[in-house]
């Protein structure tokens, strides 16, 4: 298929189609497009839709490398809700180039920008987050705090053990985050992985659980 702009056209609003299996083709097909196909993806992520933005977002993350300008110059959008996007794909990306943008997020006075932030710091696992993490596990927001836990673990670095003992000690149990996980059962979690030899599969699905909390709870509040 020719990578043209009528092309292209044709199979973002194919990513809009009532039909599954024809926005499952599309996406799959955009994602080989690559490059081309990012400008006329990122206007999704402004989509009232949840299931569009989640698409279009997909989609950016199968496109890699060549999605990372677009993604980062949405970083320093006004919009909150483009600025959470855009860094929960670089998380999916896992470019390093994207680092500092991710270390200056995690500093966001809006703390949905700096939790998100955390998890895909988290998802990337460079270790030279490790200081910065374990700054966030002070924060006052529950949110970033639980995500900090967690994407700590995921560094696999030593030293985070004494530093997530530390936060369990100072954590109340009746805390939770917004989509209803009780932090302090996220950082007994997350130290535990930290006490494991290597192994992702854990902090992975600690991650994935959030995320599936996270969507029923906006699935609850949007209008179809």
């Amino acid at each position: 298929m020719e990578r043209t702009p009528e092309t292209i056209v044709q199979l973002v609003a194919d990513l809009q189609h009532d039909d599954e299996f024809v926005r499952s083709q599309a996406a799959f097909t955009l994602g080989l497009f690559g490059e081309p196909a990012v400008p006329f993806l990122i206007p999704l992520l402004r989509s009232p839709q949840r299931d569009i933005r989640m698409r279009a977002a997909w989609t950016l993350g199968v496109i890699g490398a060549a999605a990372v300008p677009a993604l980062l110059d949405l970083m320093e959008q006004k919009n909150r809700q483009l600025r959470i996007e855009a860094i929960r794909i670089l998380g999916v990306i896992g470019q390093a180039r994207v680092f500092n943008h991710l270390l200056v997020a995690l500093t966001d006075f809006d703390p949905e920008i700096a939790a998100r932030a955390a998890r895909s710091l988290g998802k990337i696992g460079d270790p030279r987050a490790f200081h910065a993490l374990v700054l966030a596990l002070r924060h006052p927001d529950s949110d970033v705090r639980y995500e900090a836990a967690v994407a700590l673990a995921a560094l696999h670095v030593p030293d985070a053990v004494s530093h997530l003992q530390e936060a369990l000690v100072h954590e109340d149990p009746r805390i939770v985050t917004t989509w209803g996980m009780q932090v302090r059962e996220g950082m007994v979690r997350a130290l535990e992985e930290a006490e494991k030899p290597h192994d992702h599969s854990l902090i992975e699905a600690l991650m994935r659980l959030g995320d599936m909390l996270k969507a029923n709870e906006q699935d609850d509040g949007e209008t179809p």
